[in-house]
């Protein structure tokens, strides 16, 4: 795997493998360093003419309200309309990130092009991720 983008909280892989962008995050993130990396990921699935991502969030913590709110009204147009399809989630340790995440995916699945699935290992979804 190549890294494309680093920060404090994530950093994004292409997997060559599936292909997809591989989004591994860390801790608690908030405000900028998370916009930084969700516009990061919208500039790379452009860039690299991918539409699906595996987000292992294993190590994440709660995403903020607000965040949460941002990822639905500007992070997703913008990355479905770049051509993001699918999205692996490997789930978080955290119950609050696993409530956060259900919640921006349940509001953005319903009426978009977008298609997610949860599992629990990174395998599991590279594995879903490379037979869609």
């Amino acid at each position: 795997m190549q890294l494309l983008f680093k920060n404090d909280h994530c950093h994004i892989f292409l997997d060559d493998s599936i292909p997809a962008l591989y989004q591994e995050w860390q801790g608690f993130v908030a405000g900028e360093p998370l916009r930084e990396a969700h516009d990061a990921t919208v500039q790379l699935l452009r860039q690299h003419q991918l539409s699906r991502v595996l987000a292992d969030t294993r190590q994440m913590r709660v995403i903020p309200r607000a965040d949460q709110q941002w990822i639905m009204d500007s992070f997703f147009p913008r990355a479905i309309a770049a051509g993001y399809r699918r999205v692996a989630v490997v789930q978080a340790e955290d119950a609050f990130n696993q409530t956060s995440v259900q919640n921006i995916l349940g509001g953005v699945t319903q009426n978009t092009l977008l298609v997610a699935e949860r599992f629990r290992s990174v395998p599991e979804a590279r594995a879903w991720l490379q037979a869609q």
